[in-house]
């Protein structure tokens, strides 16, 4: 494993942005795209703190190569922890946002572990932030990130009696599974929005692109590919998979993926793919962590295939509407 000067890192990837016609930029450059995003992802580019996203414990039923974390069964300690402080963090994070004005745009669950295995918290949290919508006229737009292994149809109608939104499959997790593929094709008649989101992982390449007409098939509306970040936890597995991986830094480190995320765009874009594409790379993930993200100015209403409003719930097919559903529509 070989540590690149970032001047080499970015250079490698502004040369193949600039390269490449039919691209988005928006977020100052961070965000490179093609088609509309997910309404989840708004507000990573947006210049406020408009996202809540949970934790739910490290529990999971995969143990990828590339995690960032440890993998396995939380242990014993950290679940009764967890079962002590569930219910207070809920209701200390609904507080903190009430002190404020709230303007909770996006509510996630993503990472640390498989959402699905701690179906109890899930609720919990569900269930506090739906009972705001009606005294707070807000309606966030609920996601969750999953490996899809257990996302069949009945989890699924769980899911969306609890009201999310979108589900984000982890795609790689389950090596492309023909079982999360079917979850999948489940989830596109329930669900209104489904996501795939799976690093951009070079032994993964040609599943990779095997994987875009699935997606265009099954009717998947975005596609978000990321760049591999290298932990204490991980470093040691991924050099003995790529032993000459090679690594920058911006912010954390990343694995350089030596192009295959736009050669992917390039592919949807030759193809004609109707699911939009989002180089979620370090610069996403720079700009999304950063303490000075409040400094990005420009608009970025026009990034995603639906623009949260503020007091509004988020559009469904084209519409905007107030969280219970009444009020004047706008298309």
């Amino acid at each position: 494993m070989r540590l690149i000067s970032i001047q080499e890192a970015f250079r490698r990837r502004f040369e193949r942005q600039a390269s490449m016609s039919g691209l988005e930029f928006h977020a100052s450059g961070h965000c490179v795209h093609v088609g509309k995003l997910s309404p989840g992802c708004y507000s990573c580019f947006a210049a406020n703190t408009l996202r809540g996203n949970f934790l739910l414990g490290s529990r999971c039923n995969r143990n990828c190569d590339y995690c960032y974390g440890s993998a396995g069964e939380d242990p014993p300690a950290m679940q009764s922890r967890d079962e002590r402080l569930r219910k207070k963090a809920v209701l200390l994070r609904g507080a903190l946002r009430l002190d404020r004005r709230y303007e909770a745009v996006v509510i996630s669950f993503t990472g640390g572990g498989e959402p699905l295995m701690q179906m109890d918290a899930l609720q919990d949290y569900m269930h506090f932030y739906r009972g705001l919508e009606p005294r707070m006229n807000v309606r966030p737009w609920y996601y969750l990130y999953t490996n899809g292994i257990l996302a069949d149809r009945d989890m699924l109608m769980k899911l969306k009696e609890m009201g999310f939104d979108e589900i984000r499959f982890h795609l790689g997790a389950s090596d492309f599974a023909e079982g999360v593929y079917r979850n999948m094709e489940e989830a596109v008649s329930i669900l209104d929005t489904v996501t795939v989101e799976t690093p951009a992982w070079p032994p993964h390449r040609q599943k990779l692109f095997e994987m875009l007409p699935i997606l265009e098939e099954i009717g998947v509306r975005h596609l978000n590919l990321g760049q591999v970040e290298i932990t204490e936890s991980n470093r040691g597995r991924i050099a003995e998979v790529i032993p000459d991986a090679e690594i920058f830094q911006c912010y954390n480190i990343h694995l350089d993926d030596h192009g295959l995320v736009y050669d992917i765009m390039e592919e949807v874009l030759r193809k004609g793919y109707r699911f939009s594409v989002l180089d979620c790379s370090a610069f996403v993930k720079s700009i999304q962590r950063s303490p000075g993200k409040h400094l990005i100015h420009e608009s970025v209403e026009e990034l995603c295939s639906t623009v949260p409003v503020s007091g509004k719930a988020f559009c469904r097919e084209g519409i905007s509407r107030s969280a219970d559903g009444g009020g004047a529509c706008r298309p």
